[in-house]
């Protein structure tokens, strides 16, 4: 419709311009006068306003709000502390305290490695567990690793123990009871019969006793008496005497028979006018008295134990 309006509007335009234009010119002949058809209007249809097209507008979908997630629990990695470790160059002691006064408890070998726990203030001992115990051992035998400045100087450390004031001299031996006064020898106004001189040997045949008087120092005495006793005859001879010389004496009191003893051999003083082969005296009478200790035996079996040799008496003189 709009557009058919508009089309007659134009009509009326022309119309006007034209009869305008023949008023002002010169008088023309008219041409004859023409119908006008009239116009043809060319239906058309219907004619709607188109709607104004808007750009549409693409709906934002509504996002759900998701639940909010428990964020689980994230459990933080400890960074492990930074440790210093101790390494022993060679044999260490290892000690209950920071010096060489505490006693030794232990010992590290060569290469054995522990973790330091401590340290003394100086920082010349550090400490470790040493079993269960702690355990200190001097910088100077070991080798550390790591920085020494992060350890903490260890609590509770004892005292060195007291040492002990040396002595300026010699500590006095310790105090005994006096030892016992050994037994005196019974003294004899001639000598003595030398322990252990006598050697017994094996005598089938005749049972015999040798031996020597000697001077105090060692040599040969001559015409010294010496007295054999027992069970049978008694008999004094004197030394050197019967061609033995050189202080030399012997005795053979049984002959071939048997003998047991017991004997007793020993110094006497010399009876007047004994004769060269020796004094065989009375069985019954008292045996003289000694001037020096004794030697005595026994025989059990000649062939076993016969006879005595070496037997010597020295004199104090």
């Amino acid at each position: 419709m709009i557009r058919r309006n508009t089309a007659l509007l134009i009509l009326i335009a022309l119309m006007v311009l034209v009869s305008g234009c023949s008023q002002l010119g010169p008088a023309a002949t008219p041409p004859p006068p023409t119908k006008t058809p009239k116009p043809t209007f060319t239906p058309t249809p219907d004619w709607s306003p188109t709607p104004e097209i808007f750009p549409t507008e693409t709906p934002i979908p509504a996002t759900a709000t998701p639940e909010a997630t428990a964020t689980p629990e994230v459990t933080a990695t400890p960074t492990p502390e930074p440790e210093v470790r101790l390494t022993a160059r060679g044999t260490a002691n290892v000690r209950s305290g920071p010096g060489t006064s505490y006693p030794k408890i232990g010992s590290l070998a060569a290469n054995q490695s522990a973790v330091v726990t401590g340290k003394n203030p100086a920082g010349d001992w550090v400490q470790f567990d040493n079993g269960g115990q702690p355990g200190w051992v001097t910088t100077e035998l070991v080798t550390l690793s790591g920085d020494l400045s992060i350890v903490q100087v260890a609590e509770n450390i004892a005292p060195p123990p007291t040492a002990r004031p040396r002595p300026t001299s010699p500590p006095a031996p310790p105090t005994q009871p006096p030892a016992p006064p050994p037994t005196a020898a019974p003294s004899y106004p001639w000598g003595r019969y030398v322990q252990g001189s006598a050697i017994a040997a094996p005598q089938c045949g005749s049972p015999n006793f040798e031996g020597q008087v000697q001077y105090a120092n060692g040599t040969a005495q001559n015409g010294v008496c010496i007295y054999l006793g027992y069970y049978g005859p008694r008999t004094i001879k004197f030394s050197g005497g019967g061609g033995k010389g050189n202080g030399n004496w012997g005795f053979s009191p049984c002959g071939a028979g048997d003998c047991n003893g017991p004997f007793e051999v020993y110094i006497v003083q010399c009876p007047s006018g004994i004769p060269d082969a020796g004094l065989t005296l009375d069985p019954n009478s008292v045996p003289p008295a000694p001037v020096s200790d004794k030697f005595t035996a026994n025989i059990t079996s000649k062939c076993t134990t016969g006879q005595w040799t070496n037997i010597i008496f020295r004199g104090n003189q």
